[in-house]
């Protein structure tokens, strides 16, 4: 009787720790010391002085992150596709007008596993031109299920809206991207 007392024990001890683990995938998350990447947009948006406005999909490729500790990854590419629900031009988006840029984001890191980030792109930070960008979103597959991605980039325009429509800038970051 002893023997199924003490089995009954430590079942009921141990079903609450099951109940409230991590989510499947979820890790203690990393941190990226840098970011980089090419943003194509189509439609271009319209220069500085034209009343034309749009709404592009933005493509990131080649995006890459480097310097990465925890979560047992140090590198990932990253592609996404980030749509504009808001119609900008350069001299709204220069007035750091809202987009509503939203969409998916994969990053495919050095371990071969994944992630997908419904990534936001915002605007500047307190303080910051408008070629600033907030970049964050909830993990919602893959590794670190369950966590957030956040940082801030800034990107260059090239001649792009002064001289010709907007349609390639490439980015860096600006702080650390977290993933927690």
């Amino acid at each position: 009787m002893r023997t199924v007392r003490a089995i009954l024990l430590v079942v009921a001890l141990t079903v609450p720790f099951g109940l409230v683990a991590s989510p499947a995938g979820a890790a203690s998350g990393t941190t990226c010391k840098t970011a980089s990447g090419t943003a194509t947009f189509t439609p271009a948006l319209p220069k500085i002085g034209s009343t034309k406005k749009v709404t592009p999909t933005v493509k990131i490729t080649g995006g890459k992150f480097s310097g990465c500790t925890g979560g047992g990854v140090t590198t990932a590419t990253l592609v996404a596709t980030i749509k504009f629900t808001i119609p900008n031009n350069c001299t709204t988006l220069l007035k750091n007008a809202s987009t509503g840029a939203k969409g998916p984001e994969t990053l495919t890191w050095n371990n071969h596993k994944t992630s997908t980030v419904t990534l936001t792109l915002g605007g500047p930070p307190k303080g910051k031109p408008a070629t600033y960008t907030t970049a964050t979103g909830p993990v919602t597959a893959g590794l670190f299920k369950g966590l957030h991605q956040s940082g801030t980039l800034v990107y260059s325009i090239g001649g792009g809206c002064t001289k010709t429509d907007l349609s390639k800038v490439t980015f860096k970051q600006v702080t650390a991207q977290t993933i927690k």
